[in-house]
Protein backbone atom coordinates (compact mmCIF):
# COMPACT_ATOMS: atom_id res chain seq x y z
CA UNK A 1 0.00 0.00 0.00
CA UNK A 2 1.63 3.26 -1.17
CA UNK A 3 2.07 6.13 2.00
CA UNK A 4 -0.18 9.16 1.57
CA UNK A 5 2.36 12.65 1.49
CA UNK A 6 0.52 15.09 3.79
CA UNK A 7 1.53 18.47 2.18
CA UNK A 8 0.79 21.79 3.92
CA UNK A 9 3.11 24.08 1.98
CA UNK A 10 1.02 27.56 1.53
CA UNK A 11 -0.68 27.82 4.99
CA UNK A 12 2.00 30.59 6.14
CA UNK A 13 2.06 32.15 2.71
CA UNK A 14 -1.39 34.04 2.24
CA UNK A 15 0.08 37.22 1.50
CA UNK A 16 2.72 36.15 -0.53
CA UNK A 17 0.39 34.39 -2.70
CA UNK A 18 1.33 36.46 -6.17
CA UNK A 19 5.02 35.11 -5.51
CA UNK A 20 4.17 31.25 -5.27
CA UNK A 21 2.67 30.66 -9.02
CA UNK A 22 -0.01 27.38 -8.32
CA UNK A 23 0.43 27.35 -4.63
CA UNK A 24 -2.47 26.96 -2.91
CA UNK A 25 -4.42 26.46 -0.03
CA UNK A 26 -7.75 25.46 1.59
CA UNK A 27 -7.33 27.34 4.75
CA UNK A 28 -9.20 31.15 4.93
CA UNK A 29 -7.29 34.02 4.32
CA UNK A 30 -5.51 35.76 7.43
CA UNK A 31 -6.89 38.42 8.98
CA UNK A 32 -5.04 42.14 7.77
CA UNK A 33 -3.31 42.13 11.42
CA UNK A 34 -1.45 38.19 10.82
CA UNK A 35 1.58 37.07 9.34
CA UNK A 36 3.55 40.83 9.74
CA UNK A 37 5.89 42.87 10.67
CA UNK A 38 5.55 45.12 13.50
CA UNK A 39 6.31 48.68 13.16
CA UNK A 40 9.17 48.29 15.92
CA UNK A 41 10.74 45.04 14.28
CA UNK A 42 13.43 46.77 12.81
CA UNK A 43 14.63 48.32 16.14
CA UNK A 44 13.98 45.14 18.19
CA UNK A 45 15.28 42.67 15.61
CA UNK A 46 18.00 42.39 12.11
CA UNK A 47 17.33 45.08 9.76
CA UNK A 48 15.44 44.20 6.65
CA UNK A 49 17.35 43.49 3.32
CA UNK A 50 20.41 42.13 5.75
CA UNK A 51 22.62 39.92 3.50
CA UNK A 52 23.97 36.87 5.67
CA UNK A 53 25.92 33.34 5.06
CA UNK A 54 24.77 29.86 6.35
CA UNK A 55 25.54 29.74 9.74
CA UNK A 56 25.53 33.36 10.67
CA UNK A 57 22.12 34.28 13.04
CA UNK A 58 19.28 37.16 12.74
CA UNK A 59 16.71 38.18 14.90
CA UNK A 60 13.45 37.93 13.69
CA UNK A 61 10.19 40.04 14.49
CA UNK A 62 7.28 39.41 12.62
CA UNK A 63 2.75 38.36 14.22
CA UNK A 64 2.10 35.56 13.00
CA UNK A 65 -1.07 36.09 14.30
CA UNK A 66 -3.12 39.08 15.60
CA UNK A 67 -2.47 38.53 18.67
CA UNK A 68 0.77 37.09 18.80
CA UNK A 69 3.85 38.85 18.17
CA UNK A 70 7.19 36.41 18.12
CA UNK A 71 10.74 37.26 18.16
CA UNK A 72 13.54 34.28 17.10
CA UNK A 73 16.86 33.68 17.12
CA UNK A 74 17.43 32.13 14.05
CA UNK A 75 20.40 30.81 11.72
CA UNK A 76 20.53 28.97 8.29
CA UNK A 77 22.81 26.30 9.03
CA UNK A 78 22.72 24.25 5.77
CA UNK A 79 21.18 23.70 2.46
CA UNK A 80 21.51 20.17 0.58
CA UNK A 81 20.45 19.66 -2.76
CA UNK A 82 18.46 15.91 -2.48
CA UNK A 83 18.26 13.27 -5.31
CA UNK A 84 14.45 12.86 -6.55
CA UNK A 85 14.53 9.65 -5.06
CA UNK A 86 14.03 10.92 -1.45
CA UNK A 87 10.80 11.06 -1.79
CA UNK A 88 10.22 7.78 -3.54
CA UNK A 89 7.29 5.50 -2.43
CA UNK A 90 5.38 9.06 -1.40
CA UNK A 91 2.72 9.50 -3.36
CA UNK A 92 3.66 12.78 -6.07
CA UNK A 93 1.89 14.77 -8.48
CA UNK A 94 3.54 15.78 -11.85
CA UNK A 95 4.83 19.39 -10.38
CA UNK A 96 6.29 17.08 -7.25
CA UNK A 97 7.75 15.25 -10.03
CA UNK A 98 9.29 18.06 -11.79
CA UNK A 99 10.65 19.75 -8.60
CA UNK A 100 14.37 20.07 -7.00
CA UNK A 101 14.40 18.65 -3.83
CA UNK A 102 16.54 21.06 -0.37
CA UNK A 103 16.66 20.10 2.78
CA UNK A 104 17.56 23.19 5.02
CA UNK A 105 18.83 22.62 8.35
CA UNK A 106 18.18 25.58 10.54
CA UNK A 107 18.73 26.67 14.29
CA UNK A 108 15.93 28.63 16.42
CA UNK A 109 15.78 29.86 19.87
CA UNK A 110 12.52 31.49 21.32
CA UNK A 111 14.24 34.83 22.41
CA UNK A 112 10.77 36.66 23.16
CA UNK A 113 7.93 36.51 25.43
CA UNK A 114 5.24 34.58 23.50
CA UNK A 115 4.36 30.71 23.23
CA UNK A 116 5.29 30.02 19.10
CA UNK A 117 4.94 26.24 19.40
CA UNK A 118 3.22 25.05 16.34
CA UNK A 119 3.87 28.35 14.11
CA UNK A 120 4.80 28.27 11.20
CA UNK A 121 8.04 30.84 10.61
CA UNK A 122 7.97 32.19 7.31
CA UNK A 123 10.98 31.75 6.16
CA UNK A 124 11.33 30.46 2.70
CA UNK A 125 13.55 29.10 -0.41
CA UNK A 126 13.61 31.70 -3.20
CA UNK A 127 15.07 30.09 -6.45
CA UNK A 128 16.89 31.35 -8.97
CA UNK A 129 13.74 32.34 -11.25
CA UNK A 130 12.70 34.34 -8.59
CA UNK A 131 9.82 32.43 -6.91
CA UNK A 132 9.13 31.77 -3.12
CA UNK A 133 8.52 28.46 -1.61
CA UNK A 134 7.53 27.85 1.80
CA UNK A 135 8.52 24.55 3.48
CA UNK A 136 6.53 21.36 3.68
CA UNK A 137 4.99 19.63 5.98
CA UNK A 138 4.93 15.77 5.86
CA UNK A 139 2.88 13.61 8.00
CA UNK A 140 3.72 9.74 8.25
CA UNK A 141 7.19 8.35 9.09
CA UNK A 142 9.10 10.24 6.33
CA UNK A 143 12.00 10.18 8.32
CA UNK A 144 14.43 11.88 6.27
CA UNK A 145 13.68 15.15 7.56
CA UNK A 146 11.13 15.98 9.75
CA UNK A 147 9.89 19.08 8.47
CA UNK A 148 7.05 21.16 10.21
CA UNK A 149 6.00 23.63 11.89
CA UNK A 150 7.86 24.61 15.71
CA UNK A 151 7.17 22.46 18.53
CA UNK A 152 4.43 22.36 20.93
CA UNK A 153 5.01 24.38 23.00
CA UNK A 154 7.88 26.29 22.15
CA UNK A 155 8.35 29.23 25.02
CA UNK A 156 11.14 31.60 26.20
CA UNK A 157 14.54 30.40 25.60
CA UNK A 158 13.44 27.35 24.27
CA UNK A 159 15.42 25.94 21.33
CA UNK A 160 15.62 23.59 18.42
CA UNK A 161 17.34 22.24 15.58
CA UNK A 162 14.73 21.65 12.63
CA UNK A 163 15.33 19.80 9.03
CA UNK A 164 12.54 22.12 6.75
CA UNK A 165 12.08 20.01 3.07
CA UNK A 166 11.67 22.37 0.00
CA UNK A 167 10.67 21.84 -3.99
CA UNK A 168 11.86 24.33 -5.80
CA UNK A 169 9.93 24.10 -9.30
CA UNK A 170 10.85 23.00 -12.63
CA UNK A 171 14.15 21.75 -11.64
CA UNK A 172 15.23 25.21 -10.19
CA UNK A 173 17.76 25.88 -7.83
CA UNK A 174 18.18 27.66 -4.83
CA UNK A 175 18.87 31.16 -5.09
CA UNK A 176 18.62 31.96 -1.42
CA UNK A 177 16.58 31.61 1.75
CA UNK A 178 14.99 34.26 3.00
CA UNK A 179 13.17 35.55 6.03
CA UNK A 180 9.90 37.93 4.27
CA UNK A 181 6.91 37.89 6.64
CA UNK A 182 5.03 39.71 4.11
CA UNK A 183 5.07 40.69 0.41
CA UNK A 184 6.96 44.05 -0.08
CA UNK A 185 9.30 43.20 2.96
CA UNK A 186 12.85 43.60 2.05
CA UNK A 187 13.84 39.82 2.83
CA UNK A 188 16.73 39.05 5.02
CA UNK A 189 18.79 36.69 3.15
CA UNK A 190 20.99 33.76 3.83
CA UNK A 191 23.38 32.36 0.77
CA UNK A 192 26.72 30.00 0.81
CA UNK A 193 27.28 26.96 -0.14
CA UNK A 194 25.05 24.45 -1.12
CA UNK A 195 25.51 21.13 -0.36
CA UNK A 196 25.35 18.81 -3.58
CA UNK A 197 24.10 14.72 -3.86
CA UNK A 198 26.69 12.52 -3.82
CA UNK A 199 26.97 11.53 -7.13
CA UNK A 200 27.06 15.02 -8.56
CA UNK A 201 30.34 15.61 -6.55
CA UNK A 202 31.71 12.55 -7.93
CA UNK A 203 31.16 13.84 -11.46
CA UNK A 204 32.10 17.11 -11.59
CA UNK A 205 35.22 15.63 -9.43
CA UNK A 206 35.83 13.42 -12.22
Amino acid sequence: MRRLLHLTSCAALVLLAPSLGGCSSPQPQADAAATTAPADAEASGTAPGTDLSYGEGATLVWRPTASITGELEVSVDAVSEERQSVLDGWLRDDAMAASRPYFVTVTVTNTGTSDLGGQAVPVYLRDDNGKLGAAWTFGGDFTACQSGPLPTPFTTGAETEMCLVYLAPDRARVDAVVFEPTEGYDPITWTGAVQRPESSRRSRGG
